[in-house]
């Protein structure tokens, strides 16, 4: 999963990064990054699942930013906002409820929805 920001305070609004999720649902994800991310921002997520040919995007808002125990990296709560696409409810419950989980890693389709 990679994700952009689309809102900051920040001089640079246009972040990029690269994440992995945990516990996706429909409402929202956790993500861990190496990045911090200000928070609240609005983010938006570029989702690769498995079993989807190409690329799925959701937009999100960040609403926690806290370090991840003693790892290098940050735990991310996000929350979806505005309008799911209409599979993501079916593709949503083929996943844990909880547990890291890498979903994909973009190497693969450049297509997008």
């Amino acid at each position: 999963m990679t994700y952009s920001i689309l809102s900051s305070r920040a001089s640079n609004p246009f972040e990029y990064g690269v994440a992995q999720a945990k516990n996706l649902s429909e409402n929202g994800v956790c993500i861990f990054t190496e990045q911090e991310v200000q928070v609240p921002v609005l983010l938006q997520l570029n989702v690769n699942l498995p079993m989807r040919p190409f690329h799925m995007l959701l937009l999100g808002k960040a609403l926690r930013c806290q370090k991840a125990g003693d790892r290098d990296l940050y735990e991310v709560g996000i929350k979806f906002v505005g309008i799911l696409p209409p599979e993501f409810k079916r593709l949503v419950s083929v996943f844990p409820s909880s547990g890291e989980a890498e979903l994909g890693d973009n190497s693969g389709s450049q297509e997008t929805t």
